[in-house]
């Protein structure tokens, strides 16, 4: 060995070694990789995946080879598990199974008995399956938006090719290889075929299995640096040791090592929404960050810490105030709460809710419960489809609903917008994700999603597609959580509707979607050719269905009629494509307007005659309406409402190297979903119509309506400027009747107002807001144009006035103040203007601004009847399209059925038996006719006694209401004949003084104000 070396391998680590005279004893070798233009990889093949089975649940894994850690080359290949057994366990593919598994359908009329041969079974399959696992590891990496311009060489078959990976990947694996064996772990960009969407959304479904059953989950932060290895040292040696935590929040000489944590905490991986499923559902996780590495359950200690005395205290700002290198910028971790990380902790500590159930099959110190344990813990979970575990081995319950997880995670972004809510559906506790192309590789969550038994799901099937329009998603998502919360409290199901969390509608296809020749869209699909495509359903249609035109009605009403469906998918016994009939009650009446204008069922080109092969046709119409058909889409409605309306970010600041957490808009009114609590109650105990409640898209119009029962009682009447930066504008006070800050306090309505009616936590507001205000205006620099609330925070020193300021800035921050036709003070979005209506949408909980479009022409209206007719067929083909699969399905679970329901018959028998036996049958039967006897004549006489009533005094009131109609009920009919000729724009949520605790009902019930339907575009 040379006398001096240069670089020295530690662990699986290289470094090179410096002369002690510099900073640092050694630094890490920056690692060279293999890019995938090296003329080295120029004959070697591309990398091609194998289609994985759509019957089993099976996954691919990378085996990362052992290497030098200087090789540049990255050598693997890819594996496959199965999950085909009770356990959930991956093992190789295609194991024999053990003859003794365990078998649900036994027919042991002794319950003792076969308890033990069920135990039996159970131990001589976990044997067997347990010989057969796979352990792996997953990694969480943040993919970015680098090209992949560097390559990994895969074996297969005793050859090899290559495959084009990013930079950020590779050197993910240069750092995780070990150098004396292989590693196994699950990566999503290679494991699954990004360019097969099919498989892509059925690994979707499949992600609450691969990281539950995931050894450990390896996070890969990105290079390290400086900063990155101050924090972890900063948290292993120093945070961790609690006895010193009082000193280092406020030392000074310790304001670069939490600066150095900041950092750690805003690294890409943070800001990643994947990121909330993946470390959620870890059982162990390690984070690395080049070189180093820490754990995860440290790091989040770390970060609780730095929270919780930040935004309890806002010491450690103070203790960079002391620093000079920082002090020339207040606030330093002002807003810490909001970073990705501070969520991420934050979240992930409360998804879940660990039961003490059982560790499967390794408790906390590793070591394995005995085959007989395990069996105990089996039969915990007998369903009707048998013996089937969980397949989270920690036994984990989740706590918070979809809504909550979509609306709060709005600091998380994705390349993909579907992702919003598709990469939090294996955490949610009401819903999972649901794939239509994979329904065949979990037979008995199909049978319950298609029998319309999800009703009883606990968790509903949440379909996901890449390839559905982004806007038809967002409303799957809005109905999603307005038919979950109408289950628990109706009252706030439309807060949705004021919540933001959608991403801003994608240019394209969706990305998990690539270019192949079955998909690639066609450019000549244009809006037009999308008209003549309706237009050519709805002809034949009209041909097939034999439309009869009603003269009376002026409608054409579409009878009833057995329609023969030629159905393209193979029959899965005949192997051939089958002709199959379903009768179906269409029960739709459609308005076309006069005699005169009607559709001629027999006019165009494209009309289908009679005994002409439709089968083409109809395989259009089939393709078109699939999941994977990608279309133009339209824009998203003002019923959905963006993220960027959010009250966070991350953006650069002055002073700053780094982005940081900022305020960008005012918090919600409606707050975040909490089962049982509301903010306000503005509608009180009215709760969302569901009869009412309607989606129609309409995409030749351009347009998608949310249709919603409420009324309107006020007007704006006067708009002031917005707040800039949680700032009170000058003209603000002028509005609300402050005329002399400096000598008069601030009217009560005013201060109100400006902090919503509400203090900290949302509590009813402190009576020293109204001093705290009072000293704002005379200290917040008032004569230069406003109150400058940001600046009383950092300068001010002052706790009280700070409070003030921040539950203002909370309230205002991007809103205007208006004043009502009534005189009623009023916050709401920038967007507010003079004219706007105020409003109660029935099921939120707080007012909302609607704009008012009148004037629809009976042309517009006319279009809208006939798309909406358009998709309702849409809908039914789909509906028969699920018949057929249905039905296929049922024919194939016919004999198991067949069978569960002759052991329950079984059963059923045994159990009568026992109970005839010790008497309490009989008893109970004896009883049960005693008291039937009993209770018959006094139900025969209270119904004779019920059917005769008093109809004295009835005439004289009848009298009055013939001579009189109230004022409500002409409203109301004026209201149902206008609500069809126009429609509004959701401006979103607003506060409007004194009108927040249902004082908005009294006024319609004196005021004869009428409820409408309001169309919502």
């Amino acid at each position: 060995m040379a006398s001096n070396p240069s670089r020295v391998t530690i662990g699986n680590r290289l470094y090179h070694l410096v002369p002690e005279d510099t900073e640092g004893e050694f630094t890490e070798a920056f690692p060279k990789l293999q890019r995938f233009d090296d003329p080295a990889l120029a004959t070697v093949p591309d990398f091609k995946y194998k289609t994985l089975p759509n019957n089993k649940k099976r996954i691919r894994l990378l085996r990362l080879k052992a290497a030098a850690a200087d090789n540049p080359q990255i050598f693997c290949e890819l594996i496959e598990a199965d999950y085909d057994n009770p356990f959930h366990i991956p093992t190789i593919p295609d194991i024999k199974k053990d003859d003794a598994q365990p078998n649900p359908m036994h027919n042991n009329s002794n319950p003792t008995q076969s308890d033990n041969d069920d135990s039996k079974r159970l131990e001589a399959q976990y044997q067997t399956v347990h010989k057969h696992e796979i352990r792996y590891e997953a990694l969480s990496w943040c993919w970015g938006n680098e090209p992949e311009d560097y390559a990994i060489i895969i074996e297969e078959d005793g050859k090899y090719y290559k495959r084009t990976i990013k930079k950020g990947l590779a050197l993910a694996l240069k750092y995780l290889r070990y150098t004396n064996e292989s590693r196994t772990i699950w990566i999503d960009s290679i494991c699954i075929n990004q360019k097969d969407d099919n498989e892509r959304n059925h690994q979707v479904q499949m992600m609450s299995r691969i990281y539950t059953r995931a050894k450990q989950v390896c996070i890969w932060l990105g290079e390290g640096n400086a900063d990155s290895k101050v924090a972890i040292d900063f948290i292993r040696h120093e945070i961790m040791e609690l006895k010193k935590f009082d000193i280092i929040c406020s030392d000074q000489k310790y304001a670069t090592k939490w600066q150095a944590l900041m950092v750690l905490m805003q690294r890409p991986w943070f800001s990643r929404r994947w990121m909330v499923q993946e470390i959620s559902l870890a059982r162990e996780a390690t984070i690395f960050c080049g070189p180093d590495e820490i754990l995860w359950k440290d790091f989040a200690v770390a970060v609780e810490l730095f929270v919780e005395v930040e935004t309890a205290t806002h010491r450690l700002s103070e203790v960079m105030q002391k620093d000079e290198k920082f002090r020339h910028i207040p606030g330093w971790f002002e807003h810490v709460s909001e970073l990705g990380a501070s969520l991420l902790v934050q979240a992930t500590g409360k998804v879940f809710r660990t039961q003490s159930l059982g560790r499967n099959p390794r408790d906390q110190h590793g070591a394995e419960k005995s085959i007989s344990d395990q069996s105990t813990i089996l039969r915990h979970h007998n369903t009707i489809f048998g013996n089937l575990p969980t397949i989270d081995p920690l036994e984990r319950r989740s706590l918070l609903s979809l809504q909550y997880l979509v609306t709060t995670m709005f600091i998380f972004q994705t390349s993909e917008p579907r992702d919003v809510i598709y990469s939090l559906l294996a955490v949610a506790r009401d819903a999972s994700p649901y794939a239509e192309k994979s329904v065949s590789t979990d037979k008995e969550y199909t049978l319950f999603v298609r029998t319309g038994f999800s009703h009883f799901l606990e968790e509903k099937p949440f379909k996901v597609d890449y390839g559905r329009p982004y806007s038809d998603v967002c409303r799957d998502f809005v109905e999603f959580s307005i038919q979950r919360s109408f289950e628990t409290d109706g009252i706030q199901a439309l807060d949705i509707l004021c919540r933001p969390w959608a991403l801003e509608p994608p240019k394209d296809k969706s990305e998990r979607i690539k270019e192949t020749p079955a998909l690639k869209p066609d450019h000549k699909q244009t809006r037009k050719h999308e008209r003549r495509l309706t237009k050519k359903w709805m002809e034949e249609v009209n041909d097939r269905w034999k439309a009869e035109w009603k003269a009376e009605h002026k409608v054409w009403q579409w009878e009833d009629k057995e329609i023969e469906w030629i159905d393209q998918t193979p029959n899965r016994r005949k192997g051939k494509a089958s002709r199959w009939k379903i009768t179906y009650n269409w029960g739709w009446y459609f308005g076309w307007g006069d005699k005169e204008n009607r559709g001629n069922s027999n006019s165009g080109k494209n009309t289908m005659k009679g005994g002409q092969n439709t089968e083409k046709d109809w395989t259009d119409v089939k393709q078109t309406s699939g999941a994977t058909k990608v279309t133009d889409d339209i824009k998203l409605p003002s019923w959905i409402p963006l993220a960027s309306s959010a009250p966070f970010g991350l953006f650069p600041h002055p002073g700053m190297h780094i982005q940081k957490t900022g305020r960008v808009n005012a918090d919600p009114l409606v707050g975040v979903p909490q089962d049982g609590h509301r903010n306000y109650s503005a509608a009180q105990t009215e709760s969302v119509d569901m009869t009412a409640l309607k989606f129609r898209k309409r995409p030749l119009l351009g347009h998608y309506s949310l249709y919603v029962k409420g009324f309107i009682f006020d007007e704006v009447e006067q708009v002031t400027d917005a707040s800039q930066n949680g700032s009170i504008p000058a003209t603000w006070l002028e509005l609300g009747g402050w005329k002399d800050a400096k000598e008069t306090h601030p009217p009560d309505e005013f201060w109100r107002t400006l902090v919503a009616d509400r203090g900290k936590d949302n509590r009813n507001p402190p009576y020293y807001y109204a001093r705290a205000c009072s000293e704002s205006a005379i200290k917040g620099g008032l004569r230069s144009g406003g109150i400058n609330t940001t600046a009383l925070i950092n300068d001010e020193r002052n706790s009280i006035i700070a409070e003030f300021c921040r539950r203002v800035q909370a309230v205002i921050w991007n809103r205007r103040l208006f004043k009502t036709k009534a005189g009623i003070l009023g916050l709401a979005s920038d967007k507010v203007r003079k004219g706007d209506k105020v409003g109660i949408i029935y099921g939120c909980t707080v007012p909302v601004i609607l704009r008012e479009h009148n004037g629809k022409t009976d042309e517009e209206m006319r279009r809208e009847k006939f798309e909406d007719y358009a998709e309702s067929l849409k809908s039914v083909i789909l509906k028969c399209e699920e018949k057929r699969k249905r039905k296929l399905d049922a024919r194939e679970a016919n004999e198991r059925l067949k069978e569960y329901a002759r052991i329950l018959k079984i059963t059923e028998q045994s159990n009568k038996k026992l109970m005839e036996l010790s008497g309490a049958w009989e008893k109970r039967h004896i009883d049960k006719k005693k008291e039937l006897n009993r209770n018959e004549p006094g139900g025969k006489n209270q119904r004779d006694s019920s059917s005769s009533i008093s109809a004295e005094g009835s005439s004289d009131g009848g009298k009055d209401i013939d001579q009189k109609v109230s004022g409500k009920v002409k409203n109301e009919l004026e209201a149902k004949k206008k609500d069809p000729t126009r429609y509004y724009t959701l401006l979103g949520e607003s506060y409007v003084h004194g009108m927040m605790d249902g004082e908005a009902l009294r006024k319609k019930f004196y005021g004869d104000i009428a409820d409408q339907t309001f169309e919502i575009r």
